[in-house]
C-alpha cells in the first residue's frame, strides 16, 4: 500500500489565514483534539506557537494512528472528527484505529487523494461525495452498510471495504474500472456469492480479499 507524496504546502485557507483566527480556533478545539495535534503532529504538549498553528493549517497530510494501530503515533482514541472541519489544504489524511462513527467532516477536503479510516467504528461514507481528487480510500474494520457515496468517484485506483456489514456492492459502477486497480471487498459475512459474481461479471471489477 504506497501513500502518493502530497503536493507542496498551500496557504491556510480563509478560515484561518490570521493567527487571531487560528488561535481562537484552537481555543474552541475539544480537549481530545488539542491533545491529538500535540501528540501527532506537534511533537510537545505545549501551548502552540504561532509556526506550529500556521504549520497545521498548511500541511497537506495528517496521521493519526491510535493506541493499537502499528507505528502508533497517539496513545488514547479518537471519537470523532470535529477538528478536522475546515482543512481544505489536506491531500492525505490517516485516522486509523480509533472509535470514529462518522468522517461528514472530509467533506469540503477537495484536495485529498488518500483517506486511511480503517479500524473504526464508522457507520456511513458520507461526506466522501464530492472528492472527486480521491484516489486510495481504505474503510475496512468498519460497520458501513453502503458504498453508494462513492458512486462518482471515478479517480479511485485502490478501495479497501473488507470486514464491514455490507450487502450489496451498488455504488460501484463500470465508471470505476478505468482507474481501479485494486478492489478488496472479502472478507464480509454479509455478501453472497451472487453480488460478488455480478460485480465481476457486469461491472467488471474482480473482487478481492485482504
Amino acid at each position: 500500500m504506497t501513500i502518493e507524496p502530497a503536493s507542496s504546502v498551500k496557504p491556510c485557507p480563509p478560515i484561518a489565514d490570521t493567527h487571531a483566527k487560528r488561535l481562537k480556533w484552537w481555543m474552541e478545539l475539544e480537549p481530545q483534539w488539542r491533545a491529538a495535534f500535540q501528540f501527532a503532529f506537534f511533537g510537545h504538549s505545549n501551548q502552540p506557537s504561532y509556526e506550529d498553528l500556521e504549520a497545521l493549517w498548511q500541511t497537506p497530510t495528517l496521521r493519526f494512528a491510535g493506541p493499537t494501530a502499528p507505528y502508533a503515533n497517539m496513545s488514547f482514541e479518537l471519537t470523532n472528527c470535529s477538528g478536522l472541519k475546515g482543512m481544505s489544504n489536506l491531500e492525505a489524511l490517516m485516522i486509523m484505529h480509533h472509535k470514529l462513527s462518522s468522517i461528514s467532516e472530509v467533506a469540503d477536503m477537495t484536495h485529498l487523494k488518500t483517506l486511511f479510516v480503517n479500524n473504526n467504528a464508522i457507520e456511513s461514507l458520507e461526506g466522501i461525495e464530492k472528492l472527486k481528487k480521491l484516489e486510495q480510500l481504505f474503510v475496512q474494520v468498519n460497520n458501513i452498510i453502503s458504498l453508494e457515496p462513492i458512486r462518482d468517484l471515478t479517480n479511485l485506483r485502490q478501495l479497501y471495504v473488507s470486514l464491514n456489514p455490507l450487502k450489496s456492492l451498488n455504488g460501484l459502477t463500470q465508471k470505476h474500472t478505468k482507474a481501479l486497480k485494486a478492489f478488496f471487498c472479502l472478507p464480509n459475512d454479509n455478501l453472497t456469492d451472487r453480488e460478488i459474481m455480478r460485480v465481476e461479471r457486469t461491472v467488471g471489477i474482480r473482487c478481492r480479499s485482504l
